[in-house]
């Protein structure tokens, strides 16, 4: 997907000035990403550069999750910079774009990885817990294209630490958002579940991208 076409999404929701809040998001990440790659490969093989994991995890939030609201757009486009890359730090983040966005990307953010889970669980803000589910998401997706280890661990992973956060993520969001959040959970313990059926059967599986 093109940069035009990621914002084609944003533009009827939202005044000029709060785009360009999105778009400097959208530069720095890929930015701060421009060395690295994912685990996953594309259809020549080739590893899938880093940028396309926040774009999808925010395409996700916009598409499948119905939010539109600037400031989780930007946490999601943003959501490893913290952990990922030395160009953003909390004090850039806050000073661009807010407190709000540098509390749920510190949420989201393994720094120190020590004591994650146990940090993540004492937030009462909804909105990370929604990021990490439309990161996750996104991880299940695009698992096939990685090593049947890395599979194992991301599904062990997903079922053993996240399946309680994803519920309480549910337990937490607004009425107005609830339905479309519980589809989320919904769907990422489904495609737990079939990389799991899966592998028992012993091969991997493939989804569609969210």
């Amino acid at each position: 997907m093109t940069r035009a076409e990621f914002f084609q999404r944003l533009q009827p929701f939202h005044a000029p000035s709060t785009i360009l809040d999105i778009e400097l998001a959208y530069t720095m990440s890929k930015y701060g990403h421009r060395a690295q790659v994912r685990k996953e490969s594309d259809d020549t093989g080739k590893p899938v550069r880093y940028f396309e994991h926040p774009k999808r995890v925010a395409l996700i939030l916009i598409d499948l999750v119905k939010i539109v609201d600037p400031t989780m757009v930007i946490s999601c486009l943003i959501h490893d910079g913290l952990e990922d890359t030395r160009d953003l730090t909390p004090e850039m983040i806050e000073h661009i774009w807010g407190t709000d966005v540098v509390k749920i990307v510190k949420t989201l953010s393994k720094t120190p990885k020590e004591g994650y889970l146990n940090r993540f669980f004492m937030s009462t803000d909804w909105r990370p817990y929604v990021i990490k589910g439309c990161d996750r998401l996104d991880n299940l997706s695009s698992l096939a294209q990685t090593s049947l280890e890395f599979q194992q661990r991301q599904i062990a992973e997903t079922k053993e630490k996240y399946y309680p956060l994803f519920d309480r993520m549910v337990s937490l969001t607004p009425m107005e958002y609830k339905v479309q959040v519980q589809g989320l959970r919904d769907l990422i313990f489904q495609k737990t579940e079939a990389h799991g059926v899966a592998q028992r059967g012993g091969r991997t599986s493939s989804f569609d991208g969210a």
